[in-house]
């Protein structure tokens, strides 16, 4: 008698034979070994293995659609199953993930539930869990997420936080408890404000419409405004804050909570993101100038990431806006990690609202933190402190020039801050522009006083040239202009000028001593235009003519060393 399973070995044997030198003969085979034992798993799957192996897609499909029909297979195929499951859960093409496209659905289904049942470790159930949801959403994905969120691993484990908010929030369309939905709210805010914050992960795209996604799922579920859930509403910040602003006298304080919030975070975040190396300052506004443009409110802020820093810092006060939401605000944010991005917007926030005592207690003696109590002594008229937190910054000065600020004056009467880059041109020129004012609110109208504002300006020319055309007015009126430092630091070409057009104005007797000790010989002549003989002129022009040659030095080093030569002078500038 013929033993059948020796004959299934035979013809399976010659089928394998044949397959390596022709494949229409090793189909044969198996075309008889399936005719002569069609219900035999042992064969089906032989021709399973040689239609894959051949990367035949479609005839796979088949063979294996064959192999699942009948359950008692099943435990034979269940490393064939985890291993159609790990293709699938891989972005990368594969045979496998292409095979199991061409399977009808109730096998997929099949496949797919299968290997979540069998599945031993959690966080591999889930995520099996998520692929069978994503093929086939309409089973619902309530029990994943409690799965998820009940893991005790989910709260110390950030790859359940990720696979929950990332992979399985996106397949929700509604939760029974809406007391569950708001936990889930909480847990993606605090997924994705960590992840933007964290350098090292790039992954995730669109990260923030990801949670306005999640958060229009909280808000359809309890009836908020559609407007403040829509993630293109938000780019618009400044609308988007008076929507929030209509909604703080609403009975439920959820929605200004969250949406708030998310706002907040995201405008902070963005915020950060473009500072970079600056540090906000008060900075000064001139009424004389045409007003400025983009003032919304009492106070301007100018400079990267002011637009930001303004919704961030409106809303953080928004949501401090009563007891109620305040309590609730703080409850929220004890539930995810907030503290840690804002390091520097509570001091940023506390110069935005003029609390300056609260603005600047670092006990450090950075270069920052120097440049925090320039800004903070100067607005608090303590002008002698102001002076020696600049000269303390001198040497702790970057190597990094930079370049000019062209808005640390606006147009206006109102306040005004501005984020200062942290580079020598740009601190030198808020520190050159603060001296300034200091000199000018003194009253003091000497000719020493005219002078090192002459030096002063020209960092930042032609930003005080109204200054500038008062001092020239006031010299005129005088008469006469002394100031013995004029050769060793003023050297602008527009400075040069306009003391040469005085000098041969037509008519009037203007004496200007600024000319080097060597050169007012014979009696220490004063230089006049009216009676000055050719001697004098020539001294004159001939020193113009050396000044204009340095025109071309660099200004930036030339002031820093007039201001550090001359600390004693200014030192002194609050009793002149």
């Amino acid at each position: 008698m013929i033993c059948f399973e020796d004959d299934e070995d035979y013809i399976i044997s010659r089928a394998k034979e044949a397959h390596k030198h022709n494949i229409y003969s090793a189909k044969a085979w198996m075309l008889t070994a399936k005719t002569l034992f069609p219900s035999n798993f042992k064969i089906q799957f032989e021709a399973y293995l040689m239609e894959k192996q051949s990367g035949n897609v479609q005839e796979a499909a088949e063979c294996f659609s064959s192999l699942m029909s009948s359950r008692q297979n099943i435990p034979d195929l269940l490393l064939e199953i985890s291993a159609i499951a790990n293709a699938l859960k891989s972005n990368e093409p594969s045979f496998l993930s292409q095979m199991f496209d061409n399977i009808c659905p109730d096998i997929q289904l099949t496949i797919l539930r299968t290997s979540v049942e069998n599945s031993d470790d959690t966080m591999e159930h889930c995520r099996l869990l998520v692929l069978l949801l994503k093929k086939f959403p309409q089973l619902g994905v309530d029990s994943l997420v409690k799965t998820l969120i009940n893991t005790e691993k989910f709260f110390y484990d950030n790859r359940y936080a990720r696979l929950l908010v990332v992979e399985t929030l996106p397949l929700l369309h509604s939760l029974e408890s809406p007391r569950l939905l708001q936990r889930l709210v909480v847990k993606a805010i605090d997924f994705y404000n960590s992840y933007v914050f964290d350098e090292t992960e790039h992954d995730i795209s669109d990260p923030w419409q990801r949670l306005y996604g999640v958060l229009e799922l909280l808000g359809r579920q309890l009836g908020w405004d559609s407007y403040l859930v829509n993630y293109g509403n938000s780019l618009n910040k400044e609308s988007y804050y008076q929507k929030l602003l209509l909604s703080r006298n609403i009975e439920d304080c959820r929605q200004i909570l969250y949406c708030g919030i998310v706002f907040f975070l995201r405008s902070l975040y963005e915020h950060k993101s473009l500072k970079g190396n600056h540090i906000l300052v008060e900075a000064l506004a001139d009424p004389d100038l045409p007003p400025s443009k983009r003032k919304k409110g009492d106070i301007e802020v100018t400079g990267v990431s002011a637009h930001q820093f303004q919704a961030a810092a409106n809303c953080w006060e928004l949501l401090h806006s009563n007891e109620v939401i305040t309590r609730e605000f703080m409850k929220l944010t004890s539930q995810i990690q907030v503290k840690p991005w804002l390091e520097g917007f509570s001091d940023e926030l506390a110069l935005y609202k003029g609390r300056y005592n609260e603005a600047n207690t670092s006990m450090t003696n950075n270069l920052t933190t120097i440049i925090s109590r320039v800004s903070v002594n100067f607005f608090q008229h303590n002008y002698l402190a102001c002076i020696e937190n600049m000269l303390a910054a001198l040497p702790l000065l970057p190597a990094v020039e930079g370049v000019l600020e062209s808005d640390l004056i606006v147009g206006g009467n109102h306040r005004h801050l501005h984020f200062l880059p942290i580079t020598k041109v740009a601190i030198m020129h808020y520190f050159c522009t603060l001296l300034i004012k200091i000199l000018l609110k003194t009253g003091n109208n000497s000719d020493l006083t005219y002078g090192h504002m002459l030096v002063l300006m020209q960092l930042g020319w032609p930003q005080e040239e109204s200054v500038f055309i008062n001092i020239m007015e006031a010299i005129r009126k005088k008469g006469v202009f002394h100031y013995h430092l004029f050769p060793a630091y003023i050297i602008h070409i527009d400075i040069l000028e306009e003391l040469s057009f005085i000098w041969n104005e037509q008519g009037k007797n203007i004496a200007l001593d600024i000319l080097p000790n060597s050169q007012q010989h014979l009696g220490q002549r004063r230089i006049g235009t009216r009676g000055a003989d050719k001697g004098v002129k020539e001294d004159f022009k001939q020193a113009m003519k050396a000044q204009v040659a340095r025109s071309n030095e660099s200004i930036l080093n030339l002031i820093i060393q007039f201001i550090t030569s001359e600390r004693s002078y200014f030192l002194q500038v609050q009793s002149l």
